[in-house]
C-alpha cells in the first residue's frame, strides 16, 4: 500500500503485468516500450476489444500487439466474461525461424 502511494504521489503508475511476449526478428528505431493494451472479453473469454492504452512509439507495433491478443482465451467461471484488464504486450527479438 505505500509503495503503490508513493508511486501515486510521483505520478508514476506500476505497469500493468505482461499478457503476450511477441518474437519479432528486429524492432523498429521508433519502439520504446512495451504496449499497453486495455482488454475486454466474452462470455466465452475470447477477447472482444483491444484499445491501446500506452503507445510503444511504434504505430506498427502498436497494431500487432491488438491483433496478437485477439487469439487469447481466458477462462471462464461460472459462463461470466473475464474482467476486463490492461495489460502490457512484450516484444523481443530472436533468432529467425528456419
Amino acid at each position: 500500500m505505500i509503495f503503490a502511494t508513493l508511486l501515486a504521489l510521483a505520478g508514476q503508475t506500476a505497469a500493468p503485468a505482461p499478457i503476450m511476449t511477441i518474437t519479432v526478428q528486429k524492432l523498429p528505431a521508433t519502439y520504446t516500450k512495451a504496449p499497453i493494451v486495455h482488454l475486454d472479453f466474452t462470455s466465452k473469454g475470447t477477447v472482444s476489444t483491444c484499445t491501446l492504452e500506452q503507445s510503444s512509439g511504434s504505430p506498427g507495433i502498436d497494431k500487432v500487439a491488438c491483433q496478437q491478443v485477439q487469439s487469447l482465451t481466458l477462462p471462464v467461471e461460472k459462463g461470466k466474461a473475464p474482467e476486463s484488464r490492461s495489460a502490457a504486450v512484450e516484444f523481443v527479438t530472436g533468432a529467425p525461424a528456419k
